[in-house]
């Protein structure tokens, strides 16, 4: 179900949103102007991995699975909650999604297509270096994250020296 909301509404949200967080209130409206509210019912896909990626969501509320693998044995890698951005997939070229996302729990978000995203990140390079800049911080975060997941899986317990930026191992 899509509602069409008001944008100072849209952009006090946005102001609290990983991606977002730190942008000025005239480009928070920016952003809002593109925003359409959807609902998701638990169990609906939002994207499927190897697809191309159409669409930005901002979770309001609720929870997304994000799972890798085939249908029949999938693994959940992540769960997106509320005031989080996904997929950043779509900032790439090509937006190939990393993950199939399926809605646990009822999911209230705003939508952004692709397409008016990256024409705003064009018009506005303080917008789109802002965006990049976020992606950048949430990948590297995600990164170290599975690093660390990864080396206590091998039962090598992972030692980040917080001096170091990058996710050294």
């Amino acid at each position: 179900m899509v509602y069409r909301t008001n944008v100072r509404y849209i952009s006090h949200f946005l102001r609290e949103v990983d991606m977002f967080s730190g942008l000025s209130e005239r480009n928070l409206d920016r952003i809002a102007s593109l925003c359409e509210e959807h609902t998701f019912a638990p169990g609906e896909t939002l994207g499927t991995q190897d697809e191309r990626g159409a669409r930005m969501f901002i979770i309001r509320e609720g929870e997304i699975a994000a799972s890798v693998g085939s249908r029949d044995a999938s693994v959940v890698v992540r769960t997106v909650r509320s005031h989080e951005t996904f997929p950043i997939a779509v900032l790439m070229e090509p937006p190939l999604l990393v993950t199939t996302t399926e809605a646990v729990t009822e999911v209230s978000a705003f939508v952004i297509p692709r397409v008016r995203l990256m024409e705003l990140c064009e018009l506005e390079p303080e917008i789109g270096m802002h965006i990049y800049k976020a992606s950048c911080g949430i990948i590297m975060n995600r990164y170290r994250y599975t690093l660390a997941m990864l080396s206590d899986s091998a039962g090598h317990p992972a030692l980040f020296n917080p001096v170091w930026r990058g996710a050294e191992v």
